[in-house]
């Protein structure tokens, strides 16, 4: 008998062991910062919680896509002809385009291909349109088409489904099927930590640090982890219990720490003096990601106008980076300067595809409505909506629009 569900399989494999378990990505709604703004005082999102509802676990389908030749890889199945509909949607997952993506999976199931892949693929396209109920159902779908004994395949859509479920508020449904994947996988780094954010997130304060502990235990060197489950538990309330693991792996790793990973750790203690000290030689680096942290340490700091400069250096130095293009029309429309925030978020999404593309258009559209073209924000407001019909932030400033 094959695996129908591991979720399922697993439950009944691993039913009476209490263990806890977490990975990242899937986080919590609060940490998924694609919210820039009615306001921008919540736009200095860091790059790492950014991280965090990304992929670890998997989590919104920004980062939760995968390239056929990935799909290859773990099904060993060969891209052939009698899967052209299920191969087109996901070159169109890979492009961010989920309503054409959907359109080529209903073409796949018609005909008859791949149904696991196809209902996958169909559920990673829900995810990015932010309807995680239709995500959550296509997901089981794929897992009940699965053939055979557990495969990276099958582990991976578990994954997928635990962050439906996550994203739904279903936490303790989340939690099953990260202890069904440790008690296969006893040394499961990310079902650890995705079941402590889940086990968090359930009031659970103590089995959720036990999970933490357990991932650490894992891969002790990963600062990453550290920072991440330090964002899960400022944004449960625990801030305070977070910054000690911080500054327990600072004390630990102090030695073999270089000075960008020594600016991360006190970034996030909120040590901004010592982050800038130990993050400045990097304003003309090549790291995205401490450029970003140096820029936001500068905003923590108020120096809204030195932030945008780190932004712009690291942009007239490397090549494009959505990230920071959103970062610094944050930061610019932090200072007022509505227009040139616009300019900034079109040539973020001028780029094309990327994580931060949703973010960039709504962001672009709110900083239209500042500037005073209503015109211009509505329409683009309309284009948003038939690419992202259900996200309710878009919804709440559609009506607002509609009164201008």
């Amino acid at each position: 008998m094959g695996i129908a569900v591991l979720g399922v399989i697993l439950m009944m494999c691993s039913c009476g062991k209490d263990k806890d378990n977490a990975k990242k990505t899937e986080s919590t709604e609060s940490t998924e910062s694609t919210e820039s703004t009615e306001s921008t005082e919540n736009t200095d999102s860091t790059e790492a919680e950014k991280d965090t509802e990304s992929e670890k676990g998997t989590e919104n389908a920004k980062d939760t896509k995968d390239t056929d030749a990935e799909t290859t890889k773990k099904t060993g199945r060969s891209k052939d002809s009698k899967n052209k509909n299920l191969l087109a949607g996901m070159e169109r997952v890979e492009q961010y385009d989920f309503q054409g993506a959907l359109e080529s999976f209903e073409s796949a199931l018609l005909n008859n291909e791949d149904a696991e892949l196809t209902y996958r693929g169909q559920g990673i396209a829900y995810m990015g349109l932010g309807n995680y109920a239709e995500a959550e159902k296509a997901f089981l779908r794929s897992i009940a088409n699965a053939q055979g004994t557990p495969t990276a395949l099958i582990y991976d859509t578990n994954y997928y489904l635990a962050s439906a479920y996550m994203k739904q508020g279903k936490y303790a449904d989340a939690e099953q099927i990260y202890s069904a994947v440790i008690g296969l996988k006893k040394k499961e780094k990310d079902a650890y930590y995705l079941r402590a954010c889940a086990v968090l997130l359930q009031g659970r304060y103590e089995d959720a640090v036990a999970d933490f502990e357990k991932a650490f235990s894992l891969d002790p060197g990963d600062l990453e982890l550290v920072t991440d489950a330090y964002v899960e538990m400022q944004a449960a309330g625990y801030a305070e219990q977070g910054k000690s693991y911080l500054q327990k792996f600072m004390t630990q790793k102090e030695k073999n720490l270089k000075d960008g990973e020594k600016g991360i750790i006190y970034f996030y203690l909120e040590d901004y003096e010592n982050a800038r000290k130990y993050l400045d030689p990097f304003v003309n680096g090549t790291d995205a990601k401490l450029s970003l942290i140096l820029g936001q340490t500068y905003e923590k700091l108020g120096d809204m106008n030195y932030a945008s400069v780190v932004y712009q250096t690291y942009l007239g130095s490397n090549e494009p980076d959505a990230a920071i293009y959103n970062s610094l029309g944050i930061c610019l429309m932090n200072q007022g300067k509505y227009a040139e925030a616009v300019a900034a978020f079109e040539s973020g999404i001028a780029m094309g595809a990327s994580d931060y593309l949703q973010e960039l258009k709504f962001n672009m559209i709110v900083a239209n409505e500042y500037t005073g073209n209503f015109s211009q924000a509505k329409t683009m407001m309309q284009e948003y909506l038939q690419t992202y019909p259900d996200d309710a932030r878009a919804k709440k400033e559609n009506e607002f629009l509609k009164t201008r």
